[in-house]
């Protein structure tokens, strides 16, 4: 993809990523509300799910890490073509889940903790996580106008879609888990 091609199609992907970004802030809200409401401990259950992954080695953690977002957001992108309905309850889902574990957290370890553990990587993994699903929600509306009568590619919306996840999302989430395994246990130390 060329430069002109990439910037194309972010332009493309701008209103996508702004509903994307509207619907995960707002969801983000929502599960904190709920969880200060219901007095969910979700941290507590959440960290005694995943206590293995706290055992892994840096490097295993990073590959599962960036393992779990690449299949997560590449279903994010496929299943779009369903009218979109699956990026909009990934992005959903996941900011009520967010939400709910902030709460909690800050509750629990304080504001400064939760920050160190989340900037160092989230600064990329966040606004990867939402083109991800910006391009989903565009698979989902093409659909939708093909459906409609309109002259859409719908396999060359596919093919820009794919090319995008692996020349960019993959490498930006790859960099994403490098970060979140190897530098973000350094800044949680020093808030700890």
């Amino acid at each position: 993809m060329a430069i002109n091609d990439t910037k194309h199609y972010l332009y493309k992907l701008k209103y996508y990523m702004i509903v994307g970004s509207i619907l995960f802030i707002f969801s983000t809200i929502i599960g904190y509300l709920i969880a200060e409401y219901l007095q969910l401990s979700i941290l507590g259950e959440l960290e005694g799910s995943f206590q293995w992954a706290v055992e892994l080695d840096p490097f295993t953690l990073m590959l599962f890490v960036f393992l779990n977002n690449s299949i997560k957001s590449l279903f994010a992108i496929l299943l779009g073509f369903f009218f979109a309905i699956i990026p909009l309850l990934f992005v959903t889902i996941n900011g009520l889940l967010i939400g709910m574990i902030f709460f909690d957290a800050v509750k629990e370890k304080g504001l400064a903790f939760i920050l160190s553990a989340i900037l160092p990587h989230g600064i990329i993994e966040m606004p990867i996580f939402l083109l991800s699903v910006a391009i989903g929600l565009r698979m989902g509306v093409q659909t939708v106008l093909k459906l409609d009568g309109k002259d859409v590619k719908l396999k060359s919306e596919l093919k820009n879609g794919l090319r995008f996840f692996i020349l960019y999302i993959l490498p930006l989430f790859l960099l994403s888990a490098f970060i979140e395994a190897f530098i973000t246990p350094l800044f949680i130390n020093i808030t700890s």
